[in-house]
């Protein structure tokens, strides 16, 4: 294991979250998710221990559906609702990215507060995992295209991912691709369903269907 590149690969995780806050682009977001996932598929590797078949299954099934399979959904949508920006959201790009600061600290001060049995194999995966999942989780309440809210609960999933990596030795292979397999198809209904809303109401605004009456 390299600490300082785990560390740096950690971090740019925690960067490329902030960065999606500030960008209206959709094609933009689908791509930043997309690396931010590359280098997620990258971490198995600079694990602890010797680089078994566990760790190349998890890190090669990561790369081929969030770097490629996913981000071919989302585009897909993207050209059937024919819609390319997303409105700057519920708080606006210049408070979203305040938040996100924020709840950067607020995963290191969280962080510091668990008592755990054993010592993670970096001091940054707990407060990186926290603040991925927080702001996936922000990106997911605070824009209102149905596509960008796909991708912030995919980023909510990055945050989970790296939770899951202190319970990596425990935790069986055919668990993790059970759960790869649960946001595959999650993520293929959602972009159907997009493409329905589209067809139905000609838009995506989801803050809109607060209008609808039955």
């Amino acid at each position: 294991m390299n600490p300082v590149w785990l560390d740096r690969m950690l971090a740019v995780i925690v960067v490329s979250a902030i960065c999606l806050l500030g960008i209206s682009r959709i094609g933009s977001i689908i791509k930043l998710f997309a690396i931010q996932s590359l280098v997620l598929s990258i971490i198995p590797f600079l694990m602890n221990g010797p680089l078994g078949v566990h760790r190349i299954a998890l890190a090669l099934v990561t790369f081929f559906l969030k770097v490629i399979i996913i981000p071919m959904i989302l585009f897909w949508a993207v050209r059937h609702v024919a819609i390319r920006r997303d409105s700057p959201g519920l708080f606006g790009i210049s408070i979203s990215l305040l938040l996100g600061g924020f709840l950067v600290g607020l995963s290191f001060f969280l962080s510091s507060c668990l008592v755990l049995s054993e010592k993670p194999f970096s001091d940054l995966l707990i407060p990186s995992a926290f603040s991925t999942l927080f702001i996936g989780l922000l990106l997911l309440i605070s824009r209102t295209k149905a596509i960008t809210q796909v991708v912030g609960y995919l980023v909510m999933e990055n945050g989970i991912f790296l939770f899951a990596l202190l319970l990596f030795d425990v935790t069986p292979l055919l668990v993790e691709l059970g759960i790869f397999l649960d946001i595959f198809v999650g993520v293929f209904i959602m972009g159907i369903v997009i493409n329905h809303i589209q067809n139905e109401f000609d838009h995506t605004d989801t803050s809109q269907f607060t209008a609808l009456k039955g």
